[in-house]
């Protein structure tokens, strides 16, 4: 892991989880006093840049930042778990940034929480922090921006070069400049337990990635068991009443609910390996 070069460490903090992946350039600027919190599992790409001026930055688990992503901070920026963001994003936190977890945002995109232009002194109004709050699983295609003071409701897709200035419900889909909701349209569809079930047993299956795996499946019970020799295993529970029986009960291996989405942090080789096989856009687990 490279080292990330800290400027003014003497008014800020870093803290930097486990297995991360860390590029080359990485740089933490901090104006003012604050706080960068990077969890565990995160890649930060080549030249990401970070500005401090205040508050604190969290980045969840499992979230990647590419390449030459700008990230600006004075109320604070949150990042929830298995968000992704493409080369060249801006995150501005100024007025204060939450974004949930699984939240994609597509290379050249934006996201203010302030505007200013002309001088106050000379009777200019353009000038507000505001805070901006995507929710859970939302996903900004492409060059999209989103102004300031904007929340975006869970499972929205804003199509490329949106312009989002106002706020949208759930399950919204939106396009132009400024972005409209594209009535009659949900990207999502309803899958069953069973299917979900029946969909990751699949992906482990798929090669080359179970040649690397002795992946046994119990239907009946409802688990699927991923042993990886030294790496150790982790396994896979269909129903969240077996998940909160179980996961307790094998030592350092891993354990994953199907019904909830949680998993037990181990940090044994295979649930990383496993979950890296999945995170992208099959199936994204948080640690209990």
């Amino acid at each position: 892991m490279n080292q990330i070069n800290i400027i003014g460490s003497d008014r800020g903090q870093v803290e930097i989880g486990r297995n991360c992946s860390i590029g080359d350039g990485v740089k933490i600027i901090f104006v003012g006093q604050g706080i960068v919190r990077i969890a565990d599992y995160v890649t930060i790409g080549d030249n990401v840049k970070m500005v401090i001026e205040g508050g604190e930055v969290s980045i969840g688990d499992w979230s990647t930042l590419h390449n030459d992503t700008t990230v600006f901070c004075k109320a604070g920026v949150t990042i929830g778990a298995h968000c992704w963001f493409g080369q060249n994003v801006v995150i501005d936190g100024t007025g204060g940034l939450t974004l949930e977890k699984g939240v994609r945002v597509g290379m050249f995109s934006q996201l203010w929480t302030h505007v200013a232009a002309g001088e106050q002194i000379e009777g200019c109004t353009l000038y507000a922090e505001t805070p901006t709050h995507i929710e859970a699983d939302v996903w900004l295609v492409g060059t999209c921006t989103v102004g300031s003071g904007v929340r975006i409701g869970s499972r929205s897709v804003a199509l490329a070069g949106s312009n989002v200035v106002k706020n949208c419900p759930p399950n919204s889909v939106l396009a132009g400049a400024p972005a409209k909701i594209k009535e009659g349209i949900n990207f999502y569809r309803d899958i069953s337990l069973m299917q979900k079930f029946e969909m990751l047993k699949g992906w482990l299956l798929e090669a080359p990635f179970a040649a690397s795996a002795d992946i046994v499946s119990d239907d009946d019970a409802g688990i699927i068991t991923v042993s990886m020799g030294d790496a150790g295993a982790i396994r896979f529970y269909r129903d969240a009443a077996s998940f909160d029986e179980q996961r307790g009960r094998f030592g350092t291996d891993s354990a994953c609910c199907i019904e909830n989405k949680l998993y037990t942090k181990t940090f044994v080789a295979a649930e990383q390996k496993v979950l890296k096989h999945l995170s992208g856009n099959k199936a994204r687990f948080t640690a209990a």
